[in-house]
């Protein structure tokens, strides 16, 4: 490489960073391209055009740049600790999990980076370890309802709830969202009545599930609760289902076993960015977003299927959702849902998981009460739990 090259390649690297320090963020790549072209391989400008592009929002470039940037230099804290934001920000758990423990071994003290290394681990199912790194956190500043949130979270998942239910009080008495905590502890005391669910941790919770929602839900945790709904319907009229409603559509999964046996087919979810989703698969007639109450009680529709898979288990009490549903459904209409099953005369149970659980009984008065009988039901699980299968009821009724 000549001196004149060397030159070129250090004034257009020069006038990237001061385009990158001024916010000028494209003109900055350009020209750390440019001084890439001029003295490829370069640590420093594989790590500042990396920055770039994850600024920029390209993650993917952003990461083969830094990846080449931590090959060319392993001992670079700076080129580690970018790399773990990008693959946090990626959803790419496993390499995050790496790159983040990899920054902490060369010395990175940032809260930040050990928040992400838990959250990552706690995406995998690791909860042990990741309660390991979120009272790390703790230790080092204890102020922080957030964390506190979290901890109990992880506690919650592992089934110490007496330890949950002091990290939950301790989020309260730090200014947590008091909503949420109080619901968190109504879950570690099932004698309790069940309250129904903030509609916004409902939404929260799916929106930050979307993007990796499919390979976590099915991959992960093996959920099968939209095959099965699917396999056990009765045979459809001869012509197909009319009108279908797919309630809490999620991303997709049960529109896309129906639509071939659906003339209409709308699905309605509280989360934009599953609707997003579900909306990528092409096969809805139209989908919207919103609360399925919301949705049932202004529809002026009337349908003859309606699926709910691994949806009421979010919901809780279910009275005014089969009122809803009844007035909804025309005579002879088929409703298909999953539940995860309560103990006889539980009525309804708000479980550690902060999911719901229905007992029969309960189901069966609403069933009558508004006019649906022939029920039928298949005993299965829904999905595993920590490496447990959780018990499921895939049950039918047909509108009288």
């Amino acid at each position: 490489m000549t001196d004149d090259v060397i030159s070129q390649a250090k004034e257009a690297f020069v006038n990237g960073v001061q385009q990158f320090e001024r916010g000028e963020l494209s003109a900055a790549r350009e020209s750390f391209q440019e001084a890439l072209r001029l003295a490829p391989g370069r640590p420093s400008v594989l790590l500042n055009l990396g920055l770039t592009n994850f600024r920029l929002g390209d993650l993917g470039a952003a990461e083969n740049l830094l990846h080449s940037a931590v090959e060319a230099e392993p001992e670079s804290l700076d080129a580690w600790t970018a790399l773990a934001h990008t693959h946090f920000a990626s959803s790419h758990w496993e390499l995050g999990v790496l790159s983040h423990e990899r920054a902490l071994e060369l010395g990175a003290h940032s809260p930040q980076l050990r928040q992400q290394l838990a959250e990552s681990l706690a995406r995998l199912g690791r909860h042990p370890q990741a309660a390991l790194h979120c009272q790390a956190l703790l230790n080092q500043d204890d102020s922080n309802a957030d964390n506190w949130t979290f901890l109990g979270d992880l506690q919650r998942e592992m089934g110490q709830l007496q330890e949950a239910a002091h990290s939950y009080r301790q989020a309260l008495a730090r200014g947590g969202d008091a909503q949420m905590l109080h619901h968190c502890l109504a879950a570690l005391s099932p004698q309790q009545q069940a309250p129904a669910p903030p509609r916004r941790y409902v939404q929260t919770l799916f929106d930050e599930y979307a993007a990796d929602f499919d390979d976590h839900l099915v991959g992960l945790l093996r959920y099968q609760g939209h095959d099965k709904l699917i396999e056990h319907l009765p045979q459809p009229p001869a012509q197909g289902w009319s009108r279908v409603l797919d309630l809490g559509c999620g991303t997709g999964l049960c529109g896309q076993l129906i639509r071939s046996r659906a003339k209409h087919l709308s699905g309605v979810d509280l989360s934009p960015a599953m609707i997003a989703k579900a909306g990528a698969r092409g096969v809805y007639d139209e989908l919207i977003t919103g609360d399925i109450n919301d949705h049932l009680a202004h529809s002026g529709e009337h349908f003859d299927l309606v699926l709910a898979a691994d949806v009421f288990i979010y919901v809780g009490p279910l009275e005014r959702t089969f009122e809803l549903l009844g007035q909804r459904m025309s005579s002879g209409a088929c409703l298909a849902f999953t539940i995860e099953p309560a103990a006889q005369g539980a009525g309804v149970q708000l479980l550690p998981s902060l999911r719901y659980a229905h007992s029969t009984t309960y189901l069966q008065a609403l069933a009558q009460a508004n006019h649906f009988g022939n029920w039928q039901q298949v005993h299965a699980p829904i999905r595993q739990d920590q490496d447990h299968p959780v018990d499921g009821l895939y049950i039918y009724l047909r509108k009288l």
